[in-house]
C-alpha cells in the first residue's frame, strides 16, 4: 500500500527551533522504517522543516496519491494535524486518514466527535498497530480486530468504537534501527558547539520507553506505559554507530524520559561507547535519585556533555505531594557538585505556577535556582509556566478549579479562547494558574530571566506573541507580561544607578 506520513507544519513547538534548525521526530522514522520493511511504499513528509503551506501539502498528497495518510499529533500542534487530514479529504475523500501521537492517545472520543475528516486514531506505540491496520484496510477484513485504535462504526458513524489496548512491545530490539534516510536529511542542520571548540552535528535517538514515576503534569505513563523498557546496550551502541557512519553524527541527544532508569544498563552502554572508541559527546535526562559518582565518572569518560534533570518546584511539599517528585533538594545540590567534579554541564527544569503554589513557595524556587548557579555557574536552567495536557492528573485539577471550563473540547479552536495560552511561544496548550496572579507569574519569569542572563522574553518576542493573539485572554496575558517587563527593566536601571553612585 501507499502510506504517507506527515509531521504537521508547526512541528512540535512554535519557537523551539526558531533559528531554522531542527531534529527529526524519531517516532515517525520508526513507523516509516517498519512499514517499508513490510513492503509498503512510504512517503515521510516533515512539513515543518520543509516549511510547507496548505497548497504545498495539497500538491504533495495529490502527487503521491496515498491509500492511507497518517499525521503525528501532539497537543501543541493538534489543529495543524487536523488541517492536514482535511486537506487529504479535499484531495480525495477516499483517502483513509489516521492520527497518532500523544495527543490523540489521550483524547480519543473528543477528537473523532469533532473532526469528521479523521477516520482512525492509533494509540501509544504504533509500530505493530500500524502494520495490522494497513493489512486490515487492504484486505477489507474490518478494523474491530486491530488492537489499540479508535474509529467510527461504518454502519453507524455516530458510534465510536475503541478496541482493546495493545500491550507494550516487551523487547524493543525487535524493532529495526530507524532509517533516517527516509527524511530529507539536508533540511536537518542541527549542530552543537561543544566546550572543546568543535561544532558537532547532532543525531537524536530514543533508547527506552515508559516511565514508572508519577509527575502530575506528564502523559508519558499513559502513552508508553509504566514499565520502562529499553533497547539492549549493544543495540543502543549499534544505533550510535549507524548515526556516526551514515549520517556523520558526532553528538547524540538521547530523548529518553529517564535515561538512567537502570544504572546497570547505562554502565553497559557507556562501556560499548568507550570500547568502540566513538568520538562523540551526548546529552541525556537523569532521575537524580538514581545516579551515583561511579556512573557519572564513566558517563563523562564516554562523552557526557549535558545532563538534565527535573526539579520543578523549590518548596519540598509542592515538589513531593503535588508534582510527584519525591526526593530531597539536597540531591539536586549534590548532582550540581558532581557536575563540577566530573566536568559536565548540568541542566535543571523548573516550573512556575504549580497547583497550590503560593508567592512564598515560588520564591523558594528562585532561591534554588540561585543556589544552583552559585554551585556551578555553567548550570543550564530552563523554566516554564505550567501547561495542562489531556489525560493527566493535572487536567482533572484544572477542570475542578475552573482553569479549563466545563464542556471543554480539545478539538474546538473556539474553546481555547476560554483559556489562557501563549500560542506563538508554546503552541495551543492551556496555561495553569491557581494561587498566583498572572502578574506574579510574569514577575517570576522576568526575575528568572535576569538571574539566568538569558533574557528569554524580549520586546521583539513579545511583539510576535501579541501579533499572534487569538483571544482577549491572550491579549490580556501579553499585556501583563509587557508591564512586568517594563517594571523589571526600570528596577534594573535604578539598581544600576544606585550601584554606580556607591562606586
Amino acid at each position: 500500500m501507499k502510506f504517507q506520513l506527515f509531521v504537521p507544519p508547526q512541528g512540535y513547538m512554535a519557537q523551539r527551533w526558531a533559528d531554522g534548525e531542527s531534529l527529526p521526530l524519531m517516532g515517525v522514522v520508526y513507523l516509516g522504517t517498519v512499514l517499508r520493511d513490510a513492503g509498503h511504499q512510504v512517503d515521510l513528509v516533515p512539513a515543518d522543516v520543509l516549511q510547507y503551506r496548505k497548497s504545498d501539502i495539497f500538491q504533495r498528497i495529490r502527487s503521491f496519491q496515498p491509500r492511507v495518510l497518517g499525521v503525528t499529533t501532539c497537543t501543541e500542534n493538534r489543529f495543524d494535524s487536523f488541517e492536514v487530514a482535511r486537506i487529504a479529504k479535499q484531495v480525495d475523500p477516499g483517502i483513509v486518514t489516521v492520527l497518532g501521537g500523544p495527543h490523540v492517545s489521550l483524547s480519543d472520543t473528543d477528537t473523532l466527535e469533532h473532526i469528521p475528516e479523521v477516520d482512525i486514531l492509533v494509540f501509544g506505540e504504533g509500530e505493530v498497530t500500524i502494520r495490522e491496520l494497513l493489512t486490515a484496510i487492504n484486505s477489507g477484513s474490518g478494523l474491530g480486530k486491530v488492537r489499540g485504535i479508535a474509529f467510527r462504526d461504518p454502519l453507524d458513524p455516530g458510534n465510536i468504537r475503541i478496541t482493546p489496548p495493545r500491550p507494550p512491545i516487551p523487547d524493543l530490539d525487535v524493532l529495526p534501527i530507524p532509517d533516517r534516510s527516509l527524511l530529507p536529511l539536508d533540511r536537518y542542520r542541527f549542530s552543537i558547539r561543544t566546550r572543546d571548540g568543535q561544532n558537532r552535528k547532532v543525531a537524536n535517538m530514543i533508547t527506552s520507553r515508559g516511565c514508572p514515576f508519577n509527575c502530575y503534569f506528564c502523559s508519558t505513563p499513559r502513552n508508553w506505559g509504566r514499565k520502562t523498557r529499553g533497547h539492549s546496550p549493544r543495540r543502543v551502541a549499534d544505533e550510535i554507530e549507524d548515526a556516526i557512519v551514515n549520517y556523520n553524527a558526532r553528538y547524540i541527544w538521547f530523548f529518553d524520559d529517564t535515561f538512567n532508569y537502570s544504572k546497570k544498563r547505562v554502565h553497559a552502554i557507556m562501556d560499548h561507547i568507550i570500547e568502540r572508541k566513538f568520538d562523540i559527546k551526548f546529552t541525556c535526562e537523569f532521575r537524580i535519585d538514581l545516579v551515583d559518582e561511579p556512573l557519572l565518572e564513566k558517563m563523562r569518560k564516554a562523552g557526557l556533555e549535558l545532563g538534565s534533570f527535573g526539579v520543578e518546584a523549590g518548596n519540598a511539599r509542592i515538589r513531593r505531594e503535588v508534582v510527584g517528585k519525591d526526593f530531597d533538594i539536597e540531591l539536586v545540590y549534590r548532582f550540581i557538585r558532581w557536575s563540577r567534579k566530573f566536568d559536565f554541564i548540568p541542566g535543571a527544569f523548573m516550573i512556575f505556577s504549580n497547583y497550590q503554589e503560593t508567592w512564598t513557595h515560588s520564591r523558594e524556587t528562585l532561591q534554588v535556582i540561585r543556589k544552583m548557579k552559585d554551585l556551578n555557574p555553567l548550570v543550564d536552567i530552563s523554566t516554564a509556566i505550567l501547561h495542562v495536557y489531556p489525560g493527566t492528573p493535572l487536567e482533572q485539577i484544572a477542570k475542578d478549579i475552573g482553569v479549563i471550563p466545563q464542556g471543554f473540547s480539545w478539538a474546538r479552536r473556539s474553546d481555547m479562547k476560554k483559556t489562557y495560552q501563549l500560542p506563538a511561544a508554546q503552541g495551543h496548550v492551556p496555561l495553569f494558574k491557581d494561587r498566583l496572579s498572572w502578574f506574579n507569574i510574569a514577575e517570576l519569569v522576568m526575575e528568572w530571566s535576569e538571574t539566568s542572563g538569558k533574557k528569554t522574553l524580549t520586546l521583539s518576542k513579545l511583539w510576535q506573541t501579541i501579533r499572534s493573539t487569538n483571544s482577549l485572554r491572550s491579549l490580556h496575558l501579553n499585556l501583563i507580561f509587557f508591564l512586568a517587563m517594563i517594571k523589571s527593566r526600570v528596577s534594573a536601571l535604578f539598581r544600576g544607578r544606585k550601584q554606580g553612585s556607591h562606586d
